[in-house]
């Protein structure tokens, strides 16, 4: 896995022109993935992240079944069709689970990684971190309509349907961990699988400022990115306020 420094925009999208050439002269027309980072932690999902309060897996079905029953009503608006649909629901509500927040768009990552750093940015790190991963065919393969997401043998990449108009705004996509890497708190970042398809990237936070001005030029920002009130709200304070 290779760590790179970047302070630009034209930095980030030489590294990622140069790096998909290179995939491409060795076969590999996979799109890339993107996963921006306020802190420089880890690849595993939320779920592994916390300590349970008893067996993990246990927990886990309990708490996606606790989802789907508190209040029907909050749900059904969504059309949730299965338990991949109601896991990618509750990931973008906050809710543990095994999926891990990627995005086909490079700069929508990039905004995620240099936005709101002071609170969440370690301060003897002092810079953010893009994960780029440069999957191949294999990394793919699941059959969403034939596997249960509890039941994936171990990480794939999958597409999930468009619930919510945020994921299509966010070009979402999502890495789900079985079972074993679950109770194991495996690391994406240090599985053979996935180690050399890795690219490190470092942002320091000198940069963060000028990064997020060139994606306002470029047309992402908070609203864009979050297509709601509470997105348009965050837009206008940043917009109009230091």
């Amino acid at each position: 896995m290779d760590t790179i420094d970047i302070s630009t925009i034209e930095e980030y999208l030489k590294l990622i022109k140069k790096s998909k050439e290179d995939n491409i002269r060795k076969g590999n027309f996979k799109d890339f993935l993107f996963r921006g980072q306020t802190v420089d932690s880890p690849l595993m999902p939320k779920l592994s992240r916390l300590e349970p309060r008893g067996d993990l897996l246990k927990i886990e079905r309990v708490i996606l079944q606790e989802f789907k029953r508190s209040n029907p009503l909050l749900i059904e608006q969504h059309h949730a069709m299965d338990d991949w649909d109601y896991l990618t629901l509750g990931q973008h509500y906050g809710l543990p689970t095994r999926l891990l927040d990627w995005s086909n768009n490079a700069l929508t990552a990039l905004w995620f990684a240099t936005t709101n750093p002071g609170p969440f940015t370690r301060p003897e790190t002092n810079y953010s971190v893009i994960w780029i991963l440069m999957p191949e065919e294999e990394d793919h393969a699941v059959r969403m309509e034939c596997v249960h997401p509890f039941d994936v043998p171990e990480t794939k990449i999958v597409q999930p349907r468009i619930i919510r108009q945020r994921i299509n705004n966010q070009s979402g996509v999502f890495s789900i961990a079985s079972s074993r890497e679950l109770a194991e708190r495996s690391c994406i970042d240090q599985t053979d699988a996935y180690r050399d398809k890795l690219i490190k990237v470092n942002i320091p936070a000198g940069s963060f400022q000028d990064i997020l001005n060139d994606l306002n030029t470029l047309g992402v920002n908070a609203f864009t990115i979050f297509p709601e009130l509470d997105g348009l709200c965050s837009y206008l304070q940043w917009r109009y306020f230091d």
